[in-house]
């Protein structure tokens, strides 16, 4: 830590001297590299407006840092300083700095999204770590993500690390077994973000699901956000179609057939290869969904009496009004020619709220209720269709109206 003090004062003095010439002007970033030291210098001061150095030893040092800022010198971490992972960087002497990592040990880290240098200095001080890195460093990224989730030292994780990779992945509570690793091998792992890598282990925590995506030649963070949504999917001709799609209104379709099918619907949807198959199971729903009895949807309190809604959200209007009964709904069905019916038991939980709209065209509104929150869900006319621009503008301007109303 002496050598760092010593380089970054000297670097300090220098730098200083340099802001007051014209060449420095303009420079946003700096880097220089003591050869006599093997200490990589970082000027972020042009970005922050202040003076703030950073220097960093090599990899065979551990990445040691020391900080100045505003007047005080301390230690920081390396992860701390957002430093490019980057072998053929346009600077020299971050080249030189960054030509201090195992060549074999950078090819490795270069394909992970987040968490490289992190690893590569615990890599310097584990060689369980480093060995895991070399031979699956997608599992290495794994467990590392959550050894911090869950608070473990250093030492659990290092001593974790040096286990069977089976072993590894009981750690993380994934199935132990060789096609869970194979499929994590096929990980797009650039692609996860620490919100991702949370889906991703919630996904694979699903033996049937692993099971069922064996033959998958990747596994893209699309595939993992669809396979969290729809389980079912997994490995059948509906996750490549959920994949493709760039809209909607297939997973509308889906989400429609089975809050109005249920298990029935879900053998049908396991068996859709493609989305007009999808299409067509979805409009005979609604069509059974118009001719069904409505009493079946109703609930009753303990005289027998059937029970309205619970309050909606925001007050009627000319133009926009709620639906307070299941009979109005099972009626909106009927007239609108979709599957809003469907919603009733949502509604009725308190978590969705339904409106006719009236004026500037007929259209039906749903609302999501979430966490005290008010959410636009769908706008759909007769069959479905799509409200016109100026009527989904008109209930839009409503919305953020009554939402400006109920905050103030």
């Amino acid at each position: 830590m002496l050598a760092l003090r010593a380089a970054l004062q000297a670097w300090l003095a220098e730098r200083r001297h340099e802001r007051s010439g014209a060449a420095w002007r303009g420079t946003r970033l700096h880097y220089a590299w003591d050869a006599g030291t093997n200490i990589l210098l970082v000027d972020y001061s042009p970005l922050l407006g202040i003076d703030c150095l950073h220097t960093v030893s090599d990899w065979a040092s551990g990445f040691a840092t020391l900080r100045y800022a505003e007047g005080l010198f301390e230690t920081a971490c390396i992860r701390d300083l957002w430093l490019p992972f980057q072998r053929g960087h346009e600077d020299a002497a971050f080249r030189h700095w960054f030509a201090t990592l195992p060549e074999d040990l950078a090819q490795a880290l270069e394909r992970l999204p987040a968490r490289r240098y992190a690893l590569a200095a615990l890599a310097q001080r584990s060689q369980a770590v480093r060995d895991l890195i070399l031979s699956n460093v997608r599992l290495c990224f794994l467990l590392h993500h959550w050894a911090e989730t869950q608070g473990w030292s250093e030492h659990q994780l290092v001593e974790i690390a040096g286990r069977k990779q089976t072993e590894i992945l009981s750690a993380l509570g994934l199935p132990p077994y060789r096609r869970v690793l194979r499929l994590i091998a096929k990980l797009r792992i650039g692609e996860f973000d620490a919100y991702e890598v949370d889906r991703l282990l919630r996904v694979l925590r699903e033996e049937a699901t692993c099971n069922a995506l064996v033959h998958e030649r990747q596994l893209s963070c699309r595939v993992v956000k669809i396979l969290e949504d729809y389980p079912w999917v997994a490995g059948r001709p509906l996750q490549r179609l959920l994949c493709e799609a760039s809209n909607r209104t297939l997973r509308e379709w889906i989400n429609d057939s089975l809050r109005m099918g249920g298990e029935a619907a879900l053998l049908e949807l396991r068996r859709c290869d493609r989305p007009s198959q999808v299409r067509r199971l979805h409009e005979r729903l609604i069509v059974e969904q118009i001719e069904q009895d409505g009493n079946r949807r109703r609930r009753f309190d303990a005289s027998g009496h059937i029970l309205a809604f619970p309050p909606a959200p925001f007050a009627d209007t000319a133009s926009i009004q709620a639906i307070t009964t299941p009979d109005a709904l099972q009626l909106e069905t009927q007239l609108m020619r979709h599957c809003v019916a469907s919603y009733t038991d949502r509604v009725y939980d308190g978590q969705y709220a339904v409106y006719k709209v009236l004026e500037p065209e007929r259209l039906t509104l749903g609302l999501s209720l979430r966490y005290g929150g008010v959410a636009l869900d769908q706008l759909k006319g007769v069959s479905n269709r799509r409200p016109s621009p100026e009527a989904q503008a008109a209930v839009e301007h409503w919305l953020h109206e009554q939402l400006k109303v109920a905050r103030s």
